[in-house]
C-alpha cells in the first residue's frame, strides 16, 4: 500500500478519535458552564432586587441582547422591573463586554454590573466596576466615560444606549413573553 494512503488514514482515525473526546467532554461540561454561569447572573440579579419579592421569569433577547429577566409584582402582569442582558464590542476581540443592566418601571436605574469581559488588565478591566453616572435609563446625557479606555467605555455605552432604546417600549407594553 501507498505510504502516503497509510498516513492519511491513521490521521484521520486519530482526528475522529479526537473529535469524538471532545464531544463527550463538552456533552457533560457545557451544562455545569451554563449553570455557573446563571449562578453567577442570579447572585447578581440578588444584589439588585430581593427575589422572593417579585414573580420572576426569563425571555430571551436577540441581536445584543440575552436573557431578559421580568420582575413582576407577585400574583399580578404588572412588571415593576427588567433587567436586560446586553453586549457590545469593547478593546478584545475575543469576548464582548456583557452587563446586566436593571431598569425599574418608572426607568430608574436600579443597577448594573459588568459580568463577563476579557477587557486588558491595568486598563479596560480596571473600569467595570466605576460608576457611569447613569441613574435614568432615557437619559444618557451624564454618562462618565474613563480617559483612556475608550474602547471599553463606548462598549458600555454601547449597551446603555441599547437598553435605553428598548427599555422604553418594552415597560410601556412592549415586551412579549
Amino acid at each position: 500500500m501507498n505510504k502516503g494512503f497509510i498516513s492519511g488514514m491513521v490521521l484521520l482515525t486519530l482526528g475522529l478519535v479526537c473529535g469524538i473526546l471532545l464531544s463527550v467532554v463538552n456533552y457533560f461540561t457545557a451544562p455545569i458552564i451554563t449553570e455557573e454561569e446563571n449562578k453567577i447572573k442570579y447572585a447578581t440579579l440578588a444584589e439588585f432586587y430581593t427575589l422572593a419579592d417579585y414573580d420572576l421569569s426569563e425571555v430571551e433577547g436577540d441581536g445584543a441582547f440575552g436573557t431578559i429577566y421580568v420582575l413582576k409584582e407577585k400574583g399580578t402582569d404588572n412588571i415593576e422591573a427588567l433587567v436586560y442582558t446586553v453586549s457590545a464590542q469593547g478593546y478584545s476581540d475575543s469576548q464582548l463586554v456583557q452587563m446586566l443592566i436593571a431598569v425599574n418601571s418608572d426607568l430608574s436605574v436600579e443597577g448594573y454590573k459588568i459580568v463577563a469581559h476579557q477587557e486588558t488588565t491595568g486598563f479596560g478591566a480596571d473600569i467595570v466596576e466605576n460608576n457611569f453616572n447613569v441613574t435614568v435609563i432615557d437619559n444618557l446625557t451624564n454618562f462618565d466615560t474613563v480617559a483612556g479606555v475608550t474602547k471599553t467605555s463606548n462598549a458600555i455605552k454601547e449597551c446603555f444606549t441599547l437598553v435605553s432604546q428598548r427599555a422604553v417600549g418594552d415597560l410601556g407594553g412592549g415586551l412579549s413573553e
